[in-house]
């Protein structure tokens, strides 16, 4: 909440130029783009341009800090991207103490000009480059950070985000409509920043001097559509429209308008008259079309045993709503999960009106996946895209559904609506003998480059890897060098990535070699996890802090362990076992059902490996109930074998199964 007291509001209203009688007359009863021309000329004439440098100097009084901190930073310059509300600023800029730059190395350093509509897509020229209206004074640091990316809701789940001081962030958008990089000020000012960039949409509609910046998709991250009406694409109007409704017109605007007018001469519209908005972005030649689609499940138990099995069937009953002002065109649904019985385009949907079900009945049927995934789940979501006119020709949206069951509405988008994704919670069956997902059955944190990673495979099914990674949380500072998997992974099977530079014991039984600055660079206090997509499936550490858990050791996960965990309990699923510790690597003893004096591993080898086809057998060999050997597409070769050993006719790799009592153990042997 702002802090303004009554006295300084007084003082601001008499000693601050006032809007000139007459100054917006030729507007009265203008609408839409027609309106945007005549603002334009308004705020044109008599514009009185001044230099660059003078913008520093203005800024002691038009960016002057004395509506937050109960008027106590009136020395300051207000600063939206360091500003903090309602708490402490972390910092200030003091008027008079030359705390404005051009160099800085982080944060805090000093302050300079941040073009709210980047520069460099205008190529420096004047009079935009000076025009006060949309040059702020920003963080020297938090300006290079914004760069030329466009305004937008980051993601806060997504990679590589970077989060100011005051909040601000940069990072991966979650606009509807722009899925590159954006830069996301605090609430508190995306109407203030809403504002500028219309202001300047309406002032320069008419400059056309630079094919760079004024030409359509100009570049990645130019949001102009190349047009002297509309201006912005039309992600970026809906964008601005939301943060021009959400934030209103403050004093602060008011005010710094006002001495903006005495500096330059001209005025933003937009902050006398907020109204003019809409009349311009929502009028008949710029449609405001809106729609609101919900997704209800239902599930089908196909084989009626009462539980979520492979086979069974999920249907979906949707509506799409058009809450909007305008009839829309051309709409088509697309699902994350699932076909449309009749799938194709709804011609046209008009305002006020709702359709259900209008490309038939969206059916998803259940695969092996959804039935050991980590959630016991199945999530899903449509996407509606329409157009504004049936020939498709004035610019086109897209919504995704909500979960009209999930009360706790988000809106992942930044649309203003809620769009949960439909989650369908399965009742799965009592465990059988299969996983429930991958796991890490094997941890190893040896001497020197003797580190190694092993995922194990016991759901069933082949998987595919390309959906996974292991990543690192080094000292506890957070996920970081996501090393993707590739290929299929057979049941009853193990994936092991090793440091390339381990031992020929290690490295013989990998399936990926990496070097030493990705995620096999752990040394006993840096977590390590299995990532399916972005959602984290198992972890052997602490993530969120340096403790040492596992320093020059083997970890070995229990036999009983059938699933991944988010949470590290090396006391209650994993073996320990000393340092360069590689005797289980490359298999591992899985069973459900194993008791706990059945935890301890059996002492089976089976060597040399690699070799030329003939293995032999030492250990417990007396425990073995069956071998099965298996090619890599999971094709059984022979059961047949002695107590001494057996043979392999072919050259490859193979996986060896050794069945003792409840327990698996999956060997990969190598035939040169």
């Amino acid at each position: 909440m702002k802090n303004i007291t009554l006295l300084f509001l007084l003082l601001s209203t008499l000693g601050h130029a006032q809007i000139p009688s007459g100054y917006y007359d030729t507007a009265n009863g203008l609408n839409g783009y027609l309106l945007k021309s005549e603002l334009s000329t308004i705020i044109t004439n008599g514009y009185n341009g001044q230099s660059y440098g003078a913008l520093i100097t203005l800024y002691d009084t038009s960016d002057n800090d004395a509506y937050y901190d109960n008027g106590t930073q009136t020395n300051t310059i207000l600063d939206m991207y360091s500003e903090i509300p309602n708490a402490a600023d972390p910092y200030n800029w003091t008027i008079g103490m030359s705390a404005n730059c051009g160099n800085y190395n982080s944060e805090a350093d000093c302050y300079n000009r941040e073009h709210i509509f980047p520069q460099g897509f205008f190529s420096q020229n004047e009079p935009m480059r000076s025009d006060a209206h949309h040059v702020i004074p920003s963080d020297g640091w938090v300006n290079g950070l914004r760069s030329s990316f466009p305004f937008g809701k980051v993601n806060p789940n997504g990679t590589n985000v970077t989060t100011t001081l005051n909040g601000s962030k940069k990072g991966p958008s979650i606009t509807s409509g722009f899925s590159g990089t954006v830069f996301e000020p605090i609430d508190e000012f995306k109407g203030d920043i809403a504002r500028m960039l219309l202001y300047f949409a309406t002032r320069y509609e008419n400059n056309i001097n630079d094919s760079g910046w004024d030409a359509a998709n100009a570049s990645s991250n130019n949001p102009r559509d190349g047009s002297s009406d509309q201006f912005y694409e039309q992600w970026y109007i809906n964008l601005l429209l939301d943060w021009h409704n959400s934030d209103p017109v403050s004093q602060k605007e008011i005010d710094r308008n006002n001495d903006i007018y005495v500096h330059q001469n001209n005025r933003n519209p937009f902050i006398d008259n907020p109204q003019y908005v809409t009349l311009i972005w929502a009028s008949n030649n710029n449609p405001n079309g809106d729609l609101f689609a919900t997704l209800k499940d239902t599930f089908v138990d196909i084989d009626m045993d009462g539980y979520g099995s492979v086979g069974d069937q999920i249907t979906y009953e949707y509506q799409i709503n058009n809450i909007g002002t305008t009839n829309l065109f051309n709409l088509t649904a697309v699902a994350d999960l699932g076909a449309f019985a009749a799938p194709g385009q709804l011609s046209q949907l008009n305002a006020g009106v709702n359709s259900t079900d209008a490309f038939g009945t969206l059916t998803y049927t259940l695969t092996p996946s959804d039935i050991s995934s980590v959630c016991g789940c199945v999530i899903n979501k449509i996407t509606i895209t329409s157009d504004f006119n049936a020939a498709g020709t004035s610019g086109s949206f897209s919504v995704e559904s909500d979960d009209p069951d999930n009360f706790t509405n988000t809106d992942s988008n930044g649309d203003m609506l809620p769009d949960d994704d439909t989650k369908t919670t399965l009742v799965i069956a009592p465990f059988s003998g299969a996983a429930t997902e991958l796991f890490i059955s094997e941890y190893i944190e040896g001497s020197g480059n003797n580190k190694a990673i092993e995922v194990a495979n016991f759901t069933g099914a082949f998987i595919d890897l390309s959906n996974y990674s292991i990543q690192i949380s080094p000292n506890g500072n957070g996920w970081t060098n996501a090393l993707a998997l590739s290929g299929t992974l057979a049941n009853q099977s193990v994936y092991v990535i090793a440091n390339g530079s381990a031992t020929p014991a290690i490295t013989g039984q990998a399936d990926l070699l990496v070097g030493s600055s990705g995620p096999l660079s752990f040394n006993g206090n840096d977590a390590v996890g299995l990532f399916k997509g972005t959602i984290l499936l198992d972890v052997v550490g602490n993530p969120t802090n340096s403790t040492v858990f596992a320093e020059d050791e083997t970890l070995i996960r229990k036999a009983t362990v059938s699933s991944p965990n988010s949470v590290f309990n090396k006391s209650g699923e994993w073996n320990i076992f000393a340092q360069d510790n590689f005797s289980d690597l490359g298999m591992h003893s899985y069973g459900g059902t194993a008791s706990n004096s059945e935890n301890i591993l059996p002492n089976v080898t089976i060597y040399p490996n690699p070799s030329t086809g003939t293995f032999y057998l030492d250990g417990s060999v007396s425990a073995i109930d069956r071998i099965a050997i298996y090619d890599l597409s999971g094709r059984l070769l022979k059961t047949d074998w002695s107590p001494n050993g057996f043979t392999i006719h072919s050259k490859g790799i193979f996986i060896a199964r050794l069945n003792i009592g409840d327990q698996i153990m999956s060997y990969k042997l190598i035939v040169k």
